[in-house]
Formats: C-alpha cells, sequence, structure tokens
C-alpha cells in the first residue's frame, strides 16, 4: 500500500515538525443549525438493540458487560472481543448510545452536505472533474446513499447510517452500508438488521389494530448491508476498492486513534490508498476522543527521545500534505474541524443499562480533485 509515499510520511514526522503548533484552519463550516432525531425516533432505536441483545439474556447481560469491561479497562481487545456473547454486551452496553450519537452528528447541519450531494461513482479520483462544493447544493438524485463504516462492526454506524438516510434532509430511498472490522461481528450485524427490518413481535392477545400497526423501523428494501471481516492496515488495494467503490460516505469512529497506536506508517498508508480509492465528491469522517485522549507516541519510549502526535495533526499530515505532495495538489478539503463537541442524551429515553453521553472531535473532509494550496 504505497510504500514510497510510506517513508515519506514516517522521513517528515522525524524530521522535527511541531505537531503541537497552531495553524488556520480550512475547515468551512455550512451551518450551525442541529436538526436533533426526535425523542420518539430515539427510543425506537434504543429498543432496537433492546429486541436484538438484550431479550434473550437478560440475566446473563449484566455479568457479561462486566466481563468485557474489564478487558476493556485493560486494553486488551482480543479478549473483549473473544466470542459472539462477548460482542453481543458490547454492542448492547456501548452501541446503543454511541448510535443516537452519531446519528445526532449525521443530522447536525455541518453535514448537510454529505446527503445533498452526490458523487460520480463512474470515474477515476484522478480524472476531471467540477469543484464537489459547486455542486453540494444542487445535485441530489434521490439515489442511495452507500456509507463504509471503518471499525463499524459494533453496529453504532449501521444504525445511525440508516437512520440519518430517513431523516436527512433529502431522505434516501435507500441507504447501503458496508461495516468493516478486524473482529467477525457478522452474527452482531445480522442481529442488528434483522431488528430494524422486522416488525416487534407482538403478544397473542395484541388487538387487530396493533398488529395493522406493527411496522418495521426501516423498510427492507431500504436498506442493504454488508459485513467484512479485515484487518484494515493489512487491507491491500483489491480489498480496498471492494470496500470503498462507489462509496458516498466512510467513516471511522473511535477507531482511528488505535489504528495510529498500532503504527502510524502503516495507518498513513492506509490513508493514503483510502484517497486513491475513494471518488470524486464522496466524504471521509473521522470522530474520536478529545484531546489527550487522542495522542499517539512516537519513539523508543523515553520521555527525551520521544515525541507525543495528537491524532488530529497526523490526520491532516496524512492526507493534506502527503496525500497532496507536500500541500500542493491537494486531493482532500477540510469541511468541518471541532476539537470537542458534545452529545447529550435525552433523560426522557429508557433503556435495561445506563447509558452515557459522548464527548468528542470531530473532521470531515471532502475529496476533490487536485488543487494547488
Amino acid at each position: 500500500m504505497a510504500p514510497r509515499k510510506k517513508q515519506k510520511a514516517a522521513s517528515k514526522l522525524h524530521a522535527g515538525s511541531n505537531p503541537h503548533k497552531q495553524t488556520s484552519s480550512s475547515a468551512q463550516k455550512v451551518s450551525d443549525t442541529q436538526a436533533p432525531a426526535p425523542v420518539a425516533f430515539q427510543q425506537a432505536l434504543l429498543d432496537v438493540f433492546c429486541r436484538a441483545f438484550h431479550d434473550n439474556q437478560r440475566d446473563q447481560a449484566n455479568a457479561t458487560i462486566q466481563e468485557v469491561k474489564g478487558h476493556l479497562f485493560m486494553r486488551d481487545f482480543a479478549k473483549a472481543f473473544a466470542n459472539r456473547e462477548y460482542l453481543d454486551a458490547y454492542a448492547l452496553r456501548w452501541s446503543a448510545s454511541r448510535a443516537l450519537g452519531y446519528l445526532d452528528i449525521f443530522l447536525h447541519g455541518d453535514l448537510q452536505p454529505v446527503w445533498l450531494s452526490d458523487i460520480n461513482t463512474a470515474s477515476s479520483p484522478d480524472n476531471n472533474a467540477n469543484d464537489p462544493l459547486q455542486t453540494t447544493a444542487t445535485s441530489s438524485s434521490g439515489g442511495a446513499c452507500r456509507v463504509a463504516c471503518i471499525g463499524g462492526g459494533g453496529g453504532a454506524e449501521l444504525v445511525a447510517s440508516a437512520a440519518a438516510a430517513l431523516l436527512a434532509p433529502v431522505p434516501r430511498p435507500k441507504a447501503e452500508v458496508r461495516a468493516v472490522d478486524i473482529a467477525d461481528w457478522s452474527s452482531c450485524v445480522e442481529k442488528l438488521t434483522t431488528a430494524l427490518t422486522s416488525p416487534q413481535q407482538l403478544s397473542a392477545y395484541a388487538s387487530e389494530s396493533a398488529k395493522a400497526a406493527n411496522k418495521p423501523l426501516i423498510d427492507p428494501g431500504r436498506l442493504q448491508v454488508r459485513f467484512s471481516q479485515h484487518d484494515i492496515l493489512n487491507a491491500n488495494e483489491d480489498i480496498l476498492r471492494g470496500l470503498l467503490s462507489g462509496v458516498h460516505l466512510c467513516t471511522i469512529m473511535f477507531t482511528l486513534n488505535e489504528l495510529f497506536a498500532t503504527s502510524i506508517a502503516r495507518t498513513t498508508a492506509f490513508l493514503l490508498a483510502l484517497t486513491d480509492t475513494m471518488a470524486l465528491g464522496s466524504w471521509f469522517l473521522v470522530v474520536d476522543s478529545p484531546g489527550s485522549y487522542s495522542e499517539v507516541t512516537m519513539g523508543d519510549g523515553d520521555a527525551a527521545t520521544s515525541k507525543r502526535y495528537p491524532m488530529k495533526w497526523l490526520l491532516d499530515h496524512a492526507l493534506l500534505e502527503v496525500a497532496g505532495d507536500a500541500g500542493k495538489n491537494r486531493k482532500w478539503k477540510k469541511r468541518v474541524s471541532d476539537d470537542s463537541r458534545w452529545f447529550r442524551l435525552s433523560p426522557l429515553l429508557k433503556y435495561p443499562i445506563d447509558l452515557e453521553n459522548m464527548r468528542y472531535q470531530i473532521h470531515l473532509y471532502q475529496r476533490i480533485e487536485p488543487e494547488d494550496s
């Protein structure tokens, strides 16, 4: 995956650049207007998680969640995601509130262009095309919205993407969601998809009017889901092309910092390969923990020789500098950047397990025709 660029990126990091240096932001906010999902709809999404993971394991759920929580605290992700019971418990405990937080992000005013614009799926990113910003407000064809979720096996992105396609300013007739993860979340994804697209199970004594009104939250014909198990840092170009071809939006939610912590060079190479794969006009959304929670140490661990790099700086360095040949002929435009936001849950929501508010940083980029800096 782009070994020459990978070496170039690593050499620049060692050259003594200051990742904490303040620079002017190139992000452009379209609107700060919030358009939250109705509380009743949010409750319906929580009910989807309950039907998928809680109804059949009420007695065991809390104990399993505590086991997973212990593994996560020790950062032993291999054990935390070692079996289906753990994966289901994780989705029940953490993915449910994340799904509402992600939906809130998708519906925020400054992400409206993501849902209003279309991409040219037939053209290569290197072909000539008009500046996507110029067609943002006018090129909505109402076609299917394709979303790829790197690290999205837990189902939060799946549920949020499917819901956003329905609630967006210009609702899409269909959402195609591709979830990619290193662990085998296929069963979890299947359970959530079934819960989203199937009516609730009613009592045998339910009234005829209740039965008639019992519809799935999302019509099965409006949602297509595919799960792929891959270590994204070892995925070759053919795999990436299969995952990202024709994708409207690619997301990496609370995962990119872990990838950088695994290997800065390999993660940078992945971001460069992603750049070469995604179509002109498509979008790349990164959400992660804010501040010092998303920093990567580079060096041998000695405080005198090691450097700490904010994930945000590493991300910009890869997409806006290395991918664009030292900042020239840039292939990405940074549309939104915010170091700290909050999503707070409505007190009216009901769930059998405590839910948590979400604080995060957010960065949104759009793939453009290479331009001079």
